[in-house]
């Protein structure tokens, strides 16, 4: 197939391709289609399947017209995003369609929604205020009267010998007496809240990275990305035998507030995914094969039944380096943005 497209840029995020399908291309596939539909029509007064094509093509010419289109412009569409190394974020948009009742080549039009070209911004920027951990007593009494409220004890008491019975059901050891229980207790409630608050800092830090490097995904992409979230929820429903009108009725869910919940989940995941890959590729991030490898057996362990020829797929092991080099980008970025110390008390 040659170059027929021309390509136009408009603006950072959309490519116009103007592609031109060969009118005896389109024409070979149209009489096979108008062959196939009449073969075994009947009108009155002719014998079935010897009803005279000329006959009934008008009535079904649009419909069969288009549908040759439709099944024949992704080869050519995708020929010309190939050619033009265009990586996909949406699908691709027809913004003009061919005049069919010529006998010119057919001309189209498709809007190709791209990535713009961002630029890392200054990470030096980026201020987080580290809040002081502190558990109250009140919060360590709180979580002894939900223990007591929801385990089932011999001991009907708050006291050292509850204590030690609610311990053993926790699997925590050494505990003793009703004050050892409620030092680890506090202990565990601290862990809870330093690792509460680190994903707070850590999603802060990658906000101001995504404003300081002006990071702004286009709305196509974001709304096909909640559009698959939308679509991967109906699959769970159905998956559980729930049809997801009934859900909703059932649970009082919005389904408006839903998809405002998931435009705007896939607009910071796609910011994030954006700023981490620019990250990567600014800093020259490199992953060593024995990273790939390691993640791959972590894999295999933690999926033991998976069909075990993906893990020799090229494009999966692509998709795994490209996942490896995302993760190794974000602890790079975590560690200069928030300091080691963040770190240390992510590890706590």
């Amino acid at each position: 197939m040659s170059d027929m497209y021309t390509r136009e840029d408009k603006g950072k995020d959309t490519v116009i391709l103007t592609i031109t399908m060969p009118r005896d291309d389109f024409d070979k596939s149209y009489n096979a289609l108008l062959k196939d539909q009449t073969k075994d029509s009947s009108v009155k007064g002719f014998r079935k399947g010897k009803v005279p094509t000329d006959l009934l093509e008008p009535s079904i010419k649009p419909m069969l017209q288009f549908e040759v289109f439709e099944k024949l412009a992704p080869m050519f569409i995708n020929t010309a995003i190939q050619k033009e190394k265009i990586e996909l974020i949406a699908p691709p948009k027809y913004s003009e369609l061919p005049k069919f009742d010529n006998k010119d080549d057919l001309e189209f039009k498709v809007e190709v929604t791209i990535m713009p070209e961002f630029k890392l911004g200054n990470m030096k920027k980026i201020k987080v205020e580290k809040e002081d951990v502190k558990i109250e007593q009140k919060d360590v009494d709180q979580a002894i009267k939900e223990l007591k409220t929801n385990n089932e004890t011999k001991a009907k008491t708050i006291n050292d010998a509850w204590a030690k019975e609610i311990a053993k059901k926790l699997n925590l050891e050494d505990i003793k007496s009703l004050d050892n229980l409620k030092k680890e207790i506090e202990k565990i409630l601290t862990t809870q809240k330093n690792h509460m608050l680190m994903q707070t800092y850590q999603e802060n830090a990658l906000k101001q990275a995504v404003n300081l490097s002006e990071i702004v995904i286009p709305q196509a992409a974001i709304e096909f990305e909640a559009k698959e979230r939308e679509r991967a929820f109906e699959q769970d429903m159905e998956g559980r035998g729930v049809k997801t009108d009934d859900f909703i009725k059932q649970s009082g869910i919005d389904i408006k507030q839903m998809r405002e919940a998931w435009l705007k989940d896939a607009k910071d995941a796609l910011e994030s995914d954006m700023f981490l890959t620019l990250y990567a590729k600014t800093k020259d991030i490199k992953v060593k094969k024995e990273d790939i490898d390691k993640k791959i057996e972590m894999i295999k362990k933690s999926q033991p039944n998976a069909d075990q020829s993906i893990f020799e797929n090229e494009q999966w092991l692509e998709y795994i380096e490209r996942v490896e080099r995302k993760e190794k980008a974000f602890r790079e970025f975590i560690e200069v943005a928030l300091g080691k110390d963040f770190l240390n008390m992510e590890e706590k």
